[in-house]
């Protein structure tokens, strides 16, 4: 089973028997067999026939929408999930604001423990390394001690905020200084890195959101994210162990090894996006995401509940199916944290 994307700009996708079929000015420039595909993102002014998408929501294909930048748009989704237990659960934890600091802490803890670790495993791994790098992990230190000591939601997201701001400090003076990056910049991304951190965690958020639904949850009802109409706030709690493990770890490498080059980005300085990613671009980046999201980490209940070696895509059900034992009154949520 495998994510299909399509890139193509004006392409359309079909349905030609068991086959799904991307066709561009009347010729096929792909086909992939129904029964192998997972889910279908489509990226940018591409289209999609109706019997295609009663074919895939027929088989719980869902389909993801980002605008040509990267951008969230919308998704389709088959039958809703029939868990409302969980979400009764759910809604009665978001309730309790005691025990809904205490996950959110652990969500802030998890990802500040990840970004530390993902200082200082490229420190050790570099002949010559700056002296930021190892400044910005020993800080992340003291932000962590802090997070259990917050007592409310506002303070928490301000220990998270500044402890992130120091994070990409060291983040900087791992990429190369013709990048141009200075700092994490979300809405909109001024600069080649931040385009491509902006676009990774929108793919994460795409494979988290299918982990979160498939367990049974709310996805729009977050315990560190409030919830805001239209944003998959759990999702959005969800990813944050992981995003120093499977987006800023792989965009530092790909604009380090060639994988990404500076003119794959076009600038734009009258458009609302001042760079874009080219769409080859967009075809590199996307397939080494997939494989690092193929690649094999232990997780404690990755043998039916012992410790044992899963890729990080099954990591992400596994970790929401820890927060659904926990909702549900079993042991507390410990985020996947890099050894």
């Amino acid at each position: 089973m495998t994510t299909l994307y399509v890139t193509e700009q004006g392409s359309e996708i079909r349905c030609d028997g068991e086959r799904l079929v991307v066709r561009r000015d009347d010729a096929c420039i792909g086909s992939v067999p129904l029964i192998k595909v997972e889910d279908v993102v489509i990226i940018g002014n591409i289209g999609i026939s109706t019997p295609a998408i009663k074919r895939l929501l027929d088989l719980g294909v869902n389909v993801t929408f980002l605008t040509v930048e990267g951008r969230y748009h919308g998704r389709l989704v088959g039958s809703v999930s029939a868990h409302a237990a969980l979400r009764a659960a759910q809604y009665r934890r978001l309730a309790d604001h005691e025990w809904s600091l205490r996950l959110a802490q652990r969500f802030v803890e998890g990802k500040l423990r990840n970004c530390r670790a993902l200082l200082r495993r490229f420190a050790r791994n570099r002949a010559e390394v700056a002296a930021d790098v190892e400044s910005a992990a020993d800080d992340l230190e003291r932000f962590i001690e802090r997070v259990p000591r917050t007592t409310t939601l506002n303070s928490l997201m301000g220990v998270e905020g500044s402890a992130t701001a120091r994070y990409f400090g060291g983040v900087r003076a791992l990429i190369g200084p013709e990048w141009r990056f200075e700092a994490r910049i979300r809405r909109p991304p001024p600069d080649r890195v931040n385009a491509l951190l902006s676009f990774g965690y929108t793919l994460l958020v795409h494979k988290m959101l299918g982990a979160v639904e498939s367990v049974g949850f709310d996805p729009y009802a977050g315990f560190l994210h409030q919830i805001d109409y239209g944003r998959p706030s759990l999702v959005l709690d969800l990813i944050e162990e992981f995003r120093p493990l499977l987006v800023d770890s792989l965009v530092i490498r790909c604009c380090n090894d060639g994988r990404i080059a500076f003119d794959d980005f076009t600038e734009t300085p009258d458009g609302a996006y001042p760079v874009l990613l080219s769409d080859e671009g967009k075809r590199r980046f996307v397939a080494a995401f997939e494989e690092r999201m193929r690649t094999a980490v232990t997780h404690p209940d990755g043998a039916d509940g012992r410790p044992g070696k899963v890729d990080y895509l099954r990591c992400l059900t596994l970790q929401a199916r820890r927060l659904a034992r926990a909702v549900q009154g079993g042991p507390d949520y410990e985020p996947l944290v890099a050894r």
